[in-house]
C-alpha cells in the first residue's frame, strides 16, 4: 500500500519518500518467501525503479549525503534480486542516476550524521552494483557496469575519479567470489579496463594507487580463470 501510494501520489515530503523506500525490502522479502520473486501483480518493478530514479534525480546537485540517497541505494539492491529484468534503457537510466549521485556527493562534514553517511554510502553502492551483477553474472553484464563506472575515472574532479576507481575495484573483487559467474565468453575490451586502471597505479594518492592495483589484479585473475589457469600456475 505504501509503495502504490508513492507511485501514484509522487509525494514530495521526505518522510513519505522514506516510508516508500523502507517498504521495498519487506515487499521483496515477502514475495521471495512465497517463492514468487516478483512484485507482480501488486505493483510493477519497473514503476518502482522509475520512481527511485526520480527521487535520486530530484536531490540537490553536489549535496551532502542524505537518507533518501542511502535508502534509494538499498532499495535498488533489493529490487535487483526480483524478476522480471528491467529493460536496458531503464536500467541504464537507474545506473547513471545512482553513480552520478554518489560520485558527485558534496564534501560538507558539518554533522556526525553526514560523516556516517559519507562512510556508508560507498559500501551501499558496492552492494547495489554487486546485486545487479549477481542477477546476471556474466562478462557482458560486468562490462556494461564497468563502462558506466569508467566514465567517471576521467573526471576532472579528483574525488570523483577516486570514487570511481574504488567502485571498479570493489565490483571486480565481488566477481571473483561469485560461484556461478559465467566467464566463458571473451571479455570485451578487457585491455581497455586494464589500461584505465593502470593509469592510476602510480598515483601519488596511496589509496587511489592501491585501489587501482587491486582492480588490475582482479581483471588479471578473471583472464587467467578464463584460460583455466590461476596466479600460482604462472
Amino acid at each position: 500500500m505504501n509503495i502504490r501510494e508513492q507511485l501514484y501520489a509522487r509525494e514530495k515530503d521526505e518522510a513519505q519518500q522514506l516510508v516508500f523506500l523502507h517498504s521495498i525490502y519487506p515487499a521483496c522479502l515477502a514475495a521471495q518467501q512465497r517463492g514468487d520473486y516478483t512484485l507482480e501483480p501488486h505493483c510493477s518493478k519497473a514503476a518502482v525503479a522509475e520512481r527511485i530514479v526520480e527521487l535520486i534525480e530530484e536531490l540537490p546537485p553536489h549535496s551532502p549525503p542524505g537518507a533518501v540517497l542511502a535508502n534509494s541505494l538499498i532499495a535498488v539492491a533489493n529490487l535487483s534480486t526480483m524478476t522480471p529484468a528491467l529493460e536496458t534503457e531503464l536500467e541504464t537510466h537507474l545506473l547513471r542516476a545512482t553513480l552520478h549521485a554518489v560520485f558527485t556527493l558534496g564534501t560538507q562534514t558539518d554533522t556526525n550524521q553526514v560523516l556516517d553517511l559519507h562512510r556508508v554510502i560507498p559500501d551501499l553502492l558496492d552492494a547495489m552494483l554487486g546485486n545487479l551483477l549477481a542477477k546476471t553474472p556474466d562478462t557482458e553484464k560486468l562490462h556494461y557496469i564497468l563502462e558506466h563506472i569508467n566514465y567517471w575515472t576521467v573526471s576532472r574532479v579528483p574525488r570523483e575519479t577516486a570514487r570511481a576507481i574504488r567502485s571498479s575495484a570493489a565490483l571486480l573483487t565481488s566477481v571473483i567470489s561469485l560461484p556461478d559467474f559465467d566467464n566463458s565468453a571473451e571479455f570485451p575490451r578487457m585491455g581497455h579496463h586494464v589500461a584505465q586502471l593502470a593509469l592510476f597505479v602510480g598515483d601519488p594518492d596511496e589509496d587511489i594507487s592501491r585501489q587501482a592495483r587491486e582492480g588490475v589484479y582482479r581483471l588479471y585473475q578473471l583472464l587467467l580463470r578464463q584460460r583455466d589457469l590461476n596466479i600460482h600456475e604462472i
